[in-house]
C-alpha cells in the first residue's frame, strides 16, 4: 500500500473490482499453484490489504517493511512451501498460462531459479513477470545477500552472479516487451484500467494475447505510459513524498534533562523534511540547538514563560498549535510528558511518544522505543503501533551508513574521545581528562573532549588542557560542534555517557566504554554491551579516580583485534536509517487516519 509512486495501488478499482481481486482470480486459474499467500508489511496502512485478502479467501503473512527478502522467507516457512512462485501484486493482467509455463520449466530440470525474463533481456511485458525458485535457494539468499537491493527486491542474489545458482530464463515465443502492463504510476493505472474494462466478459480475457490485441487496436492507450521509466533492481523505493505535511515535535534541552530528547526529535524532523514534509519543534532549547533545527528548515517555537513543561497547559498549547497548522503528526519526547499529559494532547493528528521505559497503556497512537533492547509486545492497550529496537534508532543524516571510517586500531597514537552529555550532569569530564592524561604517559593517546552547549566545566577543561604544554598530544577541547559525525570519524575509541550519543558512536563504528549517568540510559548501555559493541563502568566506579583509570586503561590496551570486533558489532547494530523508518511509519499512520476519516464522511 505504501508505494512511493502510486500509494494504495493494489486496491484501486477497475471493472468494478479491486486490482488485487483481478490478480487473485487469475492466480486461481493457474493449474500449478497449490496456495496463494499475500505477503505484506506490519504497517497499519496495510491493515486494509489484509482485510481485502481475507475477503478474497487468501492467506496473508505480515512481516518486515524494509527487509522484503526476510518477509518472503518467513512467509514461505509459514506456508511450508518447498517451491515459491513470486508474483508482484501490481500485475492485475497476469496470464495464468504464463505462470504454469514457467513453473513447468522449473520442475522439468534441476534448477534453483527460473523466470520468464532477465534484467538485461526482457521479452515479456512488465506486469507479467513470473519467478520460480526453491525454498532452499531463498533461504541461502536470505543468509548471504547483504546489499540493500538484495533485501528489498528479494531475488537479485539468485540471478545476478553467473554460477552462484542453477538458473534458467524461459522467454515467451513472442516479444511483447514494448508493452507496459504493470501498475506503478497513475499513467500505468490508466492503461491497465482501460484494458481490464474493455476486455471484461471476453472468454479469453485472462490471456496476454487478448490484452495485446486490444492495445494494438488502440495505440493511443499504449502510449499513455510509454515514457514511464522502470527502476532497476538496484534502486530503492524510498518513503512516499510528504507534500508539505506538517509534523510537530515537543522536546526540551536544558541542563536538567540534557539534549538527548531534542536531538532525537531533530533526527526525525530532519528525515520528515527530507521526505518533503514541514516540521516544527516546540520546546525549551538553547540558541545553539535551535540553530541546528533552523539550519535544516525546521521551525523552532519557545514554550511561553507562563507554561510549565509537562503541565496540562503545555499539552493544550501544543495541541492548539498543531491544529492551527493542520499537523498530521505530533511527536513528544521527554519524561515530563506523562500519561495524563499525553491524553490531553490527543487531537485530529497521529500522536507518538518516545518511550525509554517500556511503559504500558500509553494514550497515544504510536510508541517509539528506539533502543536495541526495545520490544513491541507488552505495551497494553492504547498504542496501535510500536516501533521498537535499533532499526528505529533515529540518527541525523550525517550518520549515514557510508559515514563510518575504516579503522585499523594499529597506529599510534589512538584517538580517544571523552564526552558525557550536553550538560555533563555527573560532572565526569574533568576527572576523565585527568585520568586519560595520566594513562597517556605510557599509552600514546590523542585525547579529544567534546563539551556540549550546556557544559558546566568548560573553562576548567580548557585550563587543564592548556596546562599540559605544547605538542601534538595536547588535549583538544571541542565545544558544541555542529559537525559531530566528522569528529566521531576522526577518533578511534570513546569513553562516553550512555545517551543518544552512544548510538551515534555506534553508527560510526567507534568502540565505547560507557557509563549510565541517568536511569533511562540503562536501556542504551545493556544491549550495546551484550552485542559486544561497548564495555561498561558503573557511575559509582566512574566517580572513583582509581577505578575509572583501571577501566579506561584496560579499554585502550585491549588491542586491535578486540577493538575491530567491537567496531563490527557497532555497525551490525545501527544502520543509520532509523529516522526514515520512523517517518514512513508515522506518515502511513497519518494517511490511514485521513483515509478512514474520508470514508466516514462519504458514508
Amino acid at each position: 500500500m505504501g508505494s512511493s509512486r502510486l500509494p494504495g495501488k493494489v486496491l484501486e478499482r477497475a471493472a468494478g473490482r479491486a486490482l488485487l481481486d483481478h490478480l487473485a482470480e487469475r492466480l486461481g486459474a493457474a493449474k500449478r499453484l497449490s496456495a496463494i499467500v499475500v505477503a505484506t508489511t506490519r504497517r497499519p496502512l496495510d491493515d486494509v490489504l489484509e482485510a481485502e485478502a481475507a475477503r478474497l479467501g487468501l492467506s496473508c503473512f505480515r512481516g518486515s517493511e524494509d527487509d522484503v527478502l526476510e518477509r518472503f522467507v518467513l512467509a514461505a516457512r509459514a506456508a511450508h512451501a518447498d517451491v515459491v512462485v513470486r508474483i508482484t501484486a501490481d500485475c492485475p493482467l497476469l496470464d495464468p498460462a504464463e505462470v504454469d509455463r514457467v513453473v513447468a520449466a522449473f520442475l522439468a530440470a534441476p534448477l534453483d531459479y527460473a523466470a520468464n525474463f532477465a534484467p538485461d533481456d526482457r521479452r515479456i511485458p512488465l506486469g507479467l513477470s513470473v519467478e520460480v525458485f526453491s525454498r532452499a535457494a531463498l533461504e541461502r539468499a536470505h543468509a548471504e545477500g547483504r546489499a540493500g537491493y538484495h533485501r528489498e527486491h528479494v531475488t537479485p542474489y539468485l540471478y545476478e552472479e553467473k554460477g552462484r545458482f542453477r538458473t534458467c530464463v524461459v522467454h515467451p515465443a513472442e516479444d511483447l516487451s514494448h508493452l507496459r502492463l504493470t501498475v506503478d504510476t497513475p499513467e500505468d493505472l490508466a492503461v491497465v484500467r482501460t484494458v481490464l474494462e474493455a476486455i471484461e466478459g471476453d472468454p479469453d480475457r485472462m490471456s496476454l494475447a487478448r490484452a495485446a490485441r486490444f492495445l494494438a487496436a488502440h495505440p493511443e492507450i499504449a502510449r499513455l505510459n510509454a515514457s514511464v521509466r522502470q527502476r532497476s533492481f538496484r534502486e530503492s523505493d524510498g518513503p512516499a513524498r510528504l507534500d508539505g505535511a506538517w509534523a510537530f515535535f515537543r522536546a526540551d534541552a536544558t541542563p536538567e534533562v540534557g539534549a538527548g530528547h531534542a536531538m532525537r526529535c531533530l533526527a526525525i524532523a530532519e528525515a520528515w523534511v527530507l521526505a518533503g514534509g514541514r516540521a516544527a519543534l516546540l520546546g525549551l532549547v538553547p540558541a545553539s540547538i535551535a540553530e541546528r533545527f533552523a539550519e535544516r528548515g525546521i521551525e523552532v517555537h519557545a514554550v511561553p514563560t507562563r507554561i510549565v513543561p509537562g503541565s496540562e497547559a503545555d499539552a493544550l498549547w501544543l495541541r492548539e498549535a498543531a491544529e492551527a497548522r493542520g499537523a498530521v503528526v505530533v511527536v513528544a519526547d521527554g519524561y515530563a510528558f506523562e500519561a495524563r499529559w499525553l491524553a490531553t494532547l490527543r487531537g485530529p493528528f497521529v500522536t507518538a511518544y518516545v518511550d525509554d521505559f517500556s511503559q504500558q497503556d500509553l494514550p497515544v497512537d504510536v510508541v517509539l522505543d528506539p533502543n536495541a533492547g526495545g520490544r513491541e509486545e507488552g505495551r497494553g492497550v492504547g498504542p496501535k503501533l510500536v516501533l521498537a529496537g535499533a532499526r528505529y534508532t533515529p540518527l541525523r543524516a550525517e550518520f549515514g551508513r557510508d559515514a563510518a571510517p575504516a579503522r585499523s586500531f594499529e597506529r599510534a597514537p589512538l584517538g580517544l574521545l571523552l564526552t558525557f552529555g550536553a550538560s555533563d550532569p555527573a560532572r565526569l569530564s574533568l576527572l576523565a581528562l585527568r585520568v586519560a592524561l595520566a594513562i597517556a604517559a605510557s599509552v600514546p593517546l590523542r585525547i579529544t573532549v567534546l563539551a556540549g552547549p550546556m557544559h558546566p566545566d568548560l573553562d576548567a577543561l580548557r585550563a587543564l588542557a592548556a596546562s599540559t604544554g605544547e605538542g601534538a598530544l595536547r588535549p583538544v577541547i571541542v565545544h558544541d560542534t555542529k559537525d559531530v559525525a566528522a569528529l566521531f570519524a576522526s577518533i578511534d575509541l570513546a569513553v562516553a555517557a550512555a545517551g543518544s550519543t552512544a548510538w551515534e558512536l555506534a553508527a560510526m563504528g567507534a568502540p565505547m566504554l560507557l557509563v549510565a549517568v541517568a536511569d533511562n540510559q540503562r536501556a542504551v548501555i545493556d544491549p550495546l554491551v551484550t552485542a559486544g559493541a561497548a564495555r561498561r563502568i558503573d557511575l559509582e566506579d566512574a566517580r572513583n579516580e582509581a577505578k575509572l583509570a583501571d577501566a579506561i586503561e584496560a579499554f585502550v590496551r585491549a588491542g586491535p583485534d578486540a577493538h575491530r570486533a567491537m567496531a563490527r558489532a557497532c555497525l551490525d547494530l545501527v544502520d543509520g536509517r532509523g529516522a526514515s523508518r520512523i517517518c514512513r511509519a508515522l506518515a502511513d499512520a497519518a494517511f490511514a487516519r485521513a483515509a478512514q476519516r474520508d470514508r466516514k464522511e462519504r458514508a
